[in-house]
């Protein structure tokens, strides 16, 4: 009977131990976790646009409106058309879903404002001119 007590507490022992050796290694990995999410969180995208469907990201360098061909520097309505572009990046929230590369470099992407549509509203706009 006094072996048995003597394996229990063996048995207790190895758990406890495991558990002690668990809670310290999540309690070091746990700054990680909550750096990570905090740098994620706290970095803002930014946006510069260059005419009327093509803008600068700050995490994915030029962007180029799909399916929109806007007004070019020197047409009727330019700084209009930029104005409305700058608006509409500033009005919600932004996914950029990039879809390929355009002749300079720099990307072709689906953009969303607030889940709509960027190119799409650029069209009705422009179709209303």
């Amino acid at each position: 009977m006094g072996s048995y007590l003597f394996l229990k507490g063996n048995c207790m022992q190895i758990p406890l131990f495991a558990l002690i050796i668990v809670l310290i290694f999540l309690f070091l990995l746990l700054p990680a976790f909550r750096l990570r999410g905090r740098t994620i969180n706290e970095e803002k995208e930014t946006f510069v646009v260059i005419d009327g469907s093509t803008f600068w990201s700050s995490r994915w360098g030029k962007v180029k409106v799909y399916g929109v061909e806007s007004l070019q520097e020197g047409q009727p309505e330019y700084e209009e058309a930029r104005g409305f572009l700058s608006d509409m990046l500033n009005s919600g929230s932004i996914k950029i879903v990039p879809i390929g590369k355009d002749r300079e470099g720099g990307i072709v992407a689906k953009v969303l404002v607030g889940g709509e549509d960027l190119g799409e509203k650029i069209r009705e706009r422009l179709k209303g001119r």
